[in-house]
């Protein structure tokens, strides 16, 4: 016997999944016995002469009968001192009483699966001790019953038929009375040592699981007004289920079903009608709450597989879970609409009518367009993942199932409805945005159906109106020709009604209209600079032309992002500033919050590291340019590469031009001079900001500023040099402004050419020059094909802005060249991304008078 214990806990695992095999074996095979004795057409005929109300309460009753067993795995923890959730005891236990139901062979199966879903940590002695006591309590209710039933028998009450089965009564009657004084009076062993408050909870929850029975088998033949007794129906119904039982065959099939039929046929029951009870009844009792059991046994395996996937294979479910309702709603909304348009359409086009489901009658026209339109709009707001898109599409939902059941149309219809309204449910996590910013490309989407849609309608008024030429023709075009002019102005009024209400609800979705970041704030600007250092493009925040968000690490502020928001785009300019290791976290939060209100974030000229960060968090990305770094180091205007600038150059410090730094602060004088001269320079035209400097007088006052003097000394040329605070890596400039009269030609050479040699003083290893725009970009046949697209641009686009002469100016003093990028969402089209950039950063700039001067 040692030998055989210890095979068994050495093969345990085996043993165990060739148990679970033969359970999957035997429950596979009862449902195909099952479905042997169901016919499709006795249902369908069944449910059509029962009303539906009864068919719900069937339904309900057979579930509501299912949980009074749950009692024995409650009671079974308890017994072995288990912690598992209440949930999971309910639908374990839910799993387990079903498919005993089902599978049957008095309980066994039922202790095999209580084991392997509560007692995996549990000593064996300990486990088998509990389990052997759960499985002798089972039929305690039975017994009860039966002997309520026998007492019926002996008293007269029931019919002689029915009397015959006392010894079958008697004999299940003392199974409980035995079972009790025996576990009561053993105190020790296998079976012994059950504490009194467990075998009462053991007798009542039997006691209720067999009445949930009764009642269930009981209700299904009253429901069908049939002519039946419960002081017959009892005995009979409690002595065919102690034979199955004894006969251990799977569910009592067989031998419960030739009694049943045998024992009401005799009753006056007809027997056909005995037939379809029986069928509801395992329907509703067993194969229901079944098909709900396995639903729960593979949410309790999705959720350890999903655990132990770190919660992966539950977002992408919910992320195709969401795509595919909002494909079905707009689908469906499509196809609504489409039905009252061209409802000839779907009886002549043999694949329209394939594709729809619906089937309404035009006679309802008004609702029709009014609900497909409505589904379409629904759809945006779940496509959007918007929070307050919920409860209206719910509603919509409930409401478009209930029109359906209400003019019997469509049954598949209903399906398809009630599938979306369930997707809808499982998947509201996915709704977590706070608000609607209408995208222009989703403008363009919905702009394209619900447009074709309306001018689809229009166009069949026109061609149906009597002064359209087909009238004159024997042969007009079937499908488009609608039943009558009343009808399709009562559909145009639908489609009114409906565009007001997109409006109202495109409002209801937007909210409060909020935005991210904040005005710049100069002390938090100027404490990040200070701690952590900026790049070239960080002075640019200064111009507050942009927003501003900040990163807080927990304790202070570490990092920020300038960005201008313009549609549902936040073009953000430049890199991250401040504390390069919270640069990542910073990003992050960025992105998240942004998408929780509905905004894209676009990275406008970033550097490499920054493609790496953002390719990772869903970007994708195209090459907008170079920027020219000249080495400092290595800087000369000797040979004959720079002749013609050391030329211009000597020429004009003949002529007594001399160059100069000046330290802020400056005086109004100074200040009246320098917008004297970048008002010649600009002509007339309009400044512009966000990625270049503008003429502020607070701006000019945050840094040194170059200038060029004439032999008068005047000014007629001067650059602003941008802080870079303790970093001396790049210097560079921002405004670089020539009096367009008194500036001698080639000031800006002669400029630059000073720049560089006072930036080498200044301790600078680079000079930067800025960035040439596609350059470099798309020159190879596996470049992106947005890359390519762009050196079409540069290569033919001179006419309109000197890609190439940019270029080829800044090449004769650059050494290194460094790639900038832009970064977009995946889910962005290109050329939104790109008509954004271009707005933004060419956007004119008023000059407020708070910019004239600190």
């Amino acid at each position: 016997m040692h030998k055989i214990v210890l095979w068994v806990k050495k093969h345990s695992k085996i043993l165990k999944n060739i148990f679970l095999m033969a359970v999957v074996v035997i429950v596979f095979s009862e449902l195909l016995s099952i479905s042997k004795t169901i016919s499709i057409v006795q249902l369908r005929q069944s449910f059509s002469e029962i009303p539906f109300y009864k068919i719900i309460l069937m339904a309900v009753v057979g579930l509501v009968a299912v949980l009074p067993m749950t009692g024995y795995d409650f009671t079974l923890n308890k017994m072995l001192n288990l912690k598992h959730k209440r949930s999971y005891i309910l639908e374990t236990s839910w799993l387990v009483n079903t498919i005993n139901n089902l599978a049957g062979f008095g309980g066994l199966i039922s202790i095999g699966l209580r084991s392997e879903f509560y007692t995996k940590d549990k000593e064996g002695k300990e486990v088998l001790g509990a389990l052997s006591k759960i499985l002798l309590f089972l039929e305690a209710g039975l017994s009860i019953f039966s002997l309520l039933s026998f007492c019926l028998v002996i008293t007269g009450q029931s019919s002689a038929f029915v009397s015959q089965y006392w010894p079958w009564l008697i004999g299940g009657g003392l199974y409980f009375p035995i079972i009790y004084l025996f576990t009561f009076f053993k105190k020790k062993g296998l079976l012994g040592g059950l504490a009194a408050k467990y075998r009462w909870e053991l007798t009542v929850t039997s006691f209720f699981e067999w009445l949930g029975v009764v009642v269930t088998f009981y209700l299904i033949g009253y429901l069908m007004d049939l002519p039946i007794s419960l002081v017959d129906v009892l005995p009979l119904f409690i002595a065919s289920s102690i034979i199955g039982i004894v006969s251990m065959i799977p569910g009592a099939l067989g031998s419960f079903d030739v009694m049943m039929i045998l024992g009401l046929t005799n009753l006056g029951v007809p027997r056909a009608s005995v037939v379809i009870w029986l069928l509801l009844f395992r329907l509703f009792y067993y194969v229901i709450p079944f098909l709900i059991g396995i639903l729960l046994f593979f949410k309790n395996l999705w959720s350890q597989v999903n655990t132990r996937y770190s919660d992966i294979p539950r977002n992408l479910t919910l992320e195709i879970l969401h795509k595919v309702e909002v494909f079905l709603m707009y689908f469906s909304g499509i196809m609504i609409v489409l039905l009252a348009t061209i409802p000839q359409g779907f009886t002549e086009i043999s694949w329209l009518k394939q594709l729809n489901f619906f089937h309404y009658h035009l006679v309802a026209q008004f609702p029709n367009i009014i609900l497909g339109f409505s589904l379409l709009i629904m759809g945006r707001g779940i496509a959007a993942q918007v929070k307050r898109a919920y409860f209206p599409t719910i509603f919509l939902l409930v409401i478009a199932i209930i029109y359906t059941l209400s003019f019997g149309l469509s049954l598949a219809a209903v399906v398809v409805l009630a599938v979306i309204l369930v997707m809808v449910f499982f998947s509201r996590s996915e709704l977590y945005r706070e608000q609607l910013v209408y995208s222009w490309q989703w403008m363009t989407v919905d702009g394209l159906i619900i447009g074709a849609l309306a001018l689809l309608y229009v166009a069949i008024g026109v061609y149906n109106s009597p002064a359209f030429p087909h009238h004159r023709k024997s042969h007009p075009i079937s499908f488009l020709i609608f039943p009558s002019e009343k009808l399709w102005f009562a559909g145009l009024l639908a489609i009114i009604v409906v565009a007001m209400f997109m409006l109202l609800f495109l409002r209801y979705l937007e909210g409060k209209k909020q935005k991210i970041g904040v005005p710049l704030d100069e002390a938090r600007v100027l404490r990040i600079l200070e701690n952590y250092g900026g790049n070239i493009a960080s002075q640019l925040v200064f111009l507050e032309d942009k927003s501003v968000y900040f990163y807080n690490d927990g304790t202070e502020d570490t990092v920020f992002f300038q960005f201008a928001t313009y549609n549902n785009k936040c073009v953000v300019m430049g890199d991250p500033t401040g504390k390069a290791a919270d640069f990542n976290a910073a990003l992050r939060q960025f992105i998240i919050e942004a998408d929780q209100w509905c905004y894209q974030p676009i990275f406008y000229e970033c550097n490499s590291t920054s493609v790496t960060t953002l390719h990772e968090l869903g970007y994708d990305f195209i090459k907008m340019g170079e920027e020219a770094l000249v080495e400092l180091a290595d800087f000369s205007t000797a040979g004959k590469k720079m002749k013609g600038t050391r030329s211009v150059v000597n020429k004009i410090t003949k002529a007594g031009y001399t160059f100069e730094v000046l330290e802020p602060p400056f005086d109004d004088t100074l200040m009246a001079t320098l917008k004297e001269i970048s008002d010649s320079w600009l002509k007339g035209r309009k400044e512009k900001g966000f990625s270049l400097g503008f003429f502020s007088e607070s701006y000019l006052q945050r840094g040194p500023i170059a200038v060029v003097r004439n032999p008068e000394q005047e000014i007629v040329s001067f650059a602003n040099l941008m802080p870079t605070y303790y970093s001396k890596e790049i210097g560079t400039i921002d405004l670089m402004r020539h009096h367009s009269e008194k500036a001698p030609s080639g000031c800006m050479d002669f400029l630059f050419v000073h720049l560089f040699e006072y930036m080498k003083e200044a301790g600078f290893s680079y000079f930067d020059m800025g960035m040439a725009p596609l350059a470099n970009v798309g020159h190879s046949r596996k470049s992106f094909t947005q890359e390519r697209i762009a050196n079409l641009v540069y290569e033919f686009g001179s006419r309109f802005y000197s890609f190439q002469g940019l270029r080829e100016y800044k090449e004769k003093y650059a050494s290194k060249w460094v790639p900038r990028y832009t970064l977009y969402h995946r889910d962005s089209w290109i050329a939104y991304v790109m008509i954004v950039i271009l707005l933004v950063d060419n956007q004119a700039v008023k000059v407020s008078e708070g910019k004239k001067g600190r």
